[in-house]
């Protein structure tokens, strides 16, 4: 099946916001042997949008669109695909009332009534995440699928209810397994993996990187296959195994949020360079409650001082982006709080701040546990939101390995 991609909104056209919708759809495709045909771009603009589907349809059957779902008068996908197909819209009640639902704690303004507006026999996608349903109509073997803009929005909507949709409408029967990684760069882990795809030459082991994560997926459609199959996840396993953490079906946080629930472990954060990003990871997963004690962001060396008692001499002698300040950080915010594990966080995340000695990128992580503190000693690429994920993320996979051993 043939599916073409096409970003509606002038904030995209115009360079405003990252087009990363269309890769996380063409990642998620193509991962489900969907062939991708064309990624395009287009402003909210009636004759623009119908210009795009007339041209994406020469190639494809299936045309997913993002954007333009919301409640302002530019939003205009879903109107402009029923003028496309020529059909009436028609207000979905049911819709309505969740909408309504959703607003309860505030007052609903009349523009949001036409977001509960669809084409006339057209699937209604749900959205558990905001206001905008999405929708998937066909006519004339010609396939429209209509998802929001937000990706939190949208990445749930597209993997628990379009993928499956297009699987049934071409019977699409596949292997497929797939592996998160992490502190193993994507150059590296392809190295290491070279073998396999020359041992396996009908098996696709695609990855997909982003910032601290790599994804994989292994599969392939010919399903009497099984014994190649099974054989490529089992060398994938064994060649990267100090690196694989799970699947893609839940983060380092959460998986470390139920290991330390399961242990009774509590833990407690101080952080510097990241500036509550570490903590913020682990309050986002529901149940953190269970084990997060407190999060101290002590930027400055007064802060370092008076909040988490470290020693004054360290921070004169050493510098705040030290070994030994990032031990007496871990140190002092376990003692402090009670916790059973302490995390820390200094370093330098730029753009600014770099010397000859201490760079722009350096950055020490440390964990406190059971009167130790093991340090660990980065030297990280990219730009300032980068250099902070990738300790976040670092941070993150140390204390996963070792709650793991626990």
């Amino acid at each position: 099946m043939k599916v073409a991609i096409l970003t509606i909104g002038d904030e995209v056209v115009i360079g405003k916001t990252m087009n990363t919708n269309a890769s996380y759809v063409a990642k998620v495709l193509e991962s489900n042997h969907f062939i991708v045909t064309n990624h395009l771009a287009v402003r909210d603009n009636v004759h623009e949008i119908m210009d795009a589907l007339d041209f994406l349809y020469k190639d494809a059957s299936v045309v997913i669109t993002t954007g333009g779902l919301g409640p302002t008068v530019d939003d205009l996908t879903k109107e402009v695909c029923a003028k496309y197909f020529k059909e009436e819209m028609i207000l979905a009640s049911e819709e309505l009332e969740k909408i309504k639902t959703y607003f309860h704690s505030v007052n609903m303004t009349d523009n949001n009534i036409k977001q509960a507006y669809f084409i006339k026999n057209a699937l209604i996608i749900k959205n558990d995440n905001g206001t905008a349903p999405g929708m998937i109509f066909e006519k004339e073997q010609k396939i429209v699928i209509n998802l929001p803009g937000p990706p939190k929005e949208l990445e749930p909507m597209l993997n628990e209810t379009v993928v499956p949709y297009l699987k049934d409408k071409e019977k699409v029967i596949i292997l497929e397994k797939q592996f998160r990684l992490m502190n193993i760069g994507e150059s590296h882990a392809e190295t290491l993996i070279k073998s396999l795809y020359e041992k396996y030459p009908t098996i696709k082991v695609a990855p997909y990187a982003s910032v601290g994560v790599i994804d994989y997926m292994v599969s392939t459609p010919h399903i009497n296959d099984r014994a190649n199959f099974e054989a490529c996840c089992k060398g994938f396993e064994e060649i990267l195994s100090d690196y694989i953490i799970g699947d893609w079906s839940r983060s380092i946080q959460e998986i470390i949020v139920d290991l330390m629930s399961e242990k009774n472990i509590t833990l407690a954060i101080a952080e510097s360079c990241t500036g509550g990003m570490v903590t913020s990871s682990i309050v986002d997963v529901s149940g953190s409650s269970k084990i997060l004690l407190e999060g101290l962001i002590t930027y400055s060396n007064e802060a370092k001082i008076n909040r988490l008692g470290v020693n004054k001499d360290l921070l004169m002698q050493y510098g705040a982006v030290s070994k030994e300040v990032a031990e007496d950080m871990a140190k002092n915010v376990t003692v402090n709080s009670h916790a059973d594990i302490g995390l820390a966080v200094t370093g330098i995340a730029g753009p600014t701040g770099g010397t000859i000695d201490k760079p722009v990128g350096l950055v020490y992580t440390a964990i406190y546990f059971q009167g130790r503190a093991k340090v660990y000693k980065h030297q990280y690429n990219g730009d300032r939101t980068k250099v902070r994920v990738r300790s976040m993320m670092g941070l993150m996979y140390e204390l996963y390995k070792l709650i793991k051993t626990l």
